[in-house]
């Protein structure tokens, strides 16, 4: 009976001091703020481009510069001899896509190592993005430029065409 009667007593003392620690106020946690969105600035997130090194032409391989310099040339309705490679940048695009993704095509996921090259022309300027091997893309359209003598400024003058420029061979 002793036994019983302490193994009540220590039930009760322990219900007690149970329902002491119930009687602490709750703690009240606040809900986490919202992480805001990361932005660049002037830069949509479509738009965002990977930051690139600047880098002298010359030193970009050669069949870069060519393959930029044909396509210009192509688009621009020029001899590949008036087009001019301007700025350049050494960038590491995100994917296969060179940082011009076209909807509906697929790509390959990983990084590419490239350049950002501004080919011009006196018909215009274009924004070429490239990898190593000499695949080109250009996200935009040309910018074309007005000639002093264009025709359609008013000027009365008949627009110049440009002889036919011999290729000289590889050195």
């Amino acid at each position: 009976m002793v036994r019983a009667r302490s193994s009540l007593w220590l039930a009760l003392s322990l219900c007690a001091l149970a329902r002491a620690d119930d009687t602490t106020p709750v703690r009240q946690i606040q809900p986490p703020k919202r992480i805001p969105d990361v932005t660049v600035p002037g830069v949509g997130l479509e738009g965002a481009q990977p930051a690139g090194e600047r880098v002298n032409t010359a030193n970009m391989p050669r069949t870069v510069r060519r393959a930029v310099v044909a396509d210009a040339a192509r688009r621009f309705q020029v001899a590949e001899s008036a087009v001019v490679l301007g700025d350049a940048e050494q960038v590491t695009w995100g994917d296969g896509s060179l940082g011009c993704p076209q909807p509906g095509r697929s790509y390959t996921q990983m990084l590419v190592e490239g350049y950002r090259v501004t080919a011009t022309t006196a018909a215009g300027r274009m924004l070429y993005h490239t990898d190593t091997r000499g695949n080109v893309v250009s996200c935009g359209l040309p910018v074309r430029t007005q000639r002093p003598d264009d025709p359609a400024r008013g000027t009365g003058a008949e627009p110049r065409t440009q002889p036919p420029v011999k290729d000289a061979p590889d050195r």
